[in-house]
């Protein structure tokens, strides 16, 4: 049988390519990432003709009186507005927008309102001025902290977005979009609706920020759930606000191989930035 392969991206930056032979129940991938697929969006600026110039995302922006902790937008006179039609059914959550030592920065989070997994998805972020005028898109993957299996009997592993989780992204954009011009983003998703079921892939435990003179880093341990040995670990970590808005993207990675049931004890790179919390998204490179 043909192999198969799938792109995926991961935070705009990289990507791998990965390919599975079609009766090969190891799938070799890079396990817990999202896939990015779709063309860029299309203007929208027709859907901005009802949304005002201030008070963050319909969807839920913060009300006058908070602080930006509260806020599910910042800056909070940002509006977000989905591309008509084209969200299925991965709803806004959250969103930062900061400046950063290349160019703006996104961090946006997702969840599958729906009752089916989403699976190799990618966001799409197209920026408009407060005069409705493009600034730029660019697009990135979707991370998911499950793995899950086809049933189509190929034994393929894909990450994807359970029905009521919650995916994050990271997205950037060059140094000419800075964030005080952003008036509108309008957000789009692309993902396969798949028949699959979930499997066992990896964790993390122990997660704890470490305050460091360059900022905030974080530790915990990656275990590997498979029941094989799987390569290159990584892990992406998110700090996020009180009410679940990533702030910023932490990364750890390895060249070492962890077996079945092992682990993998890791630190990140430090962000200038402490939240309230923080979210992990495990991946690995599964063998042939």
């Amino acid at each position: 049988m043909a192999a198969k392969c799938f792109l995926i991206f991961f935070a705009a930056l990289s990507c791998v390519l990965g390919c599975s032979g079609g009766d090969d129940d190891h799938a070799s991938n890079v396990a817990g990432m999202g896939g990015a697929s779709g063309a860029t969006a299309a203007s929208g600026a027709g859907n901005f003709a009802n949304a005002g110039t201030s008070g963050g995302a319909p969807a839920g922006g913060a009300g006058a009186g908070s602080t930006d902790d509260d806020a599910l937008v910042v800056p909070r006179d940002v509006v977000v507005l989905p591309l008509a039609g084209g969200t299925g059914d991965l709803g806004f959550v959250a969103l930062t927008l900061r400046d950063g030592p290349l160019g703006l920065e996104a961090y946006a989070a997702l969840k599958n309102e729906g009752d089916m997994a989403a699976c190799s998805g990618g966001l799409t972020l197209q920026l408009f001025d407060k005069n409705q005028q493009t600034l730029g898109a660019n697009i990135g993957g979707l991370l998911s902290q499950h793995l899950y299996r086809f049933t189509d009997g190929t034994g393929t592993v894909a990450a994807c977005v359970g029905p009521g989780d919650v995916s994050m992204a990271a997205i950037f954009f060059g140094p000419e979009v800075a964030r005080d011009d952003v008036g509108f983003v309008e957000y789009s998703s692309t993902y396969f609706a798949l028949d699959v079921t979930p499997i066992d892939g990896f964790t993390v435990t122990g997660l704890e920020s470490v305050t460091l003179a360059g900022g905030t880093s974080f530790t915990g341990t990656f275990s590997n759930g498979f029941d094989m040995t799987v390569n290159t670990p990584s892990v992406v970590v998110f700090p996020v606000s009180r009410v679940g808005r990533p702030l910023a993207m932490a990364t750890a990675s390895d060249t070492a191989s962890v077996p079945s049931g092992g682990s993998w004890s890791f630190q990140t790179n430090s962000v200038d930035v402490v939240g309230n919390d923080g979210v992990a998204y495990p991946t690995a490179v599964l063998p042939n």
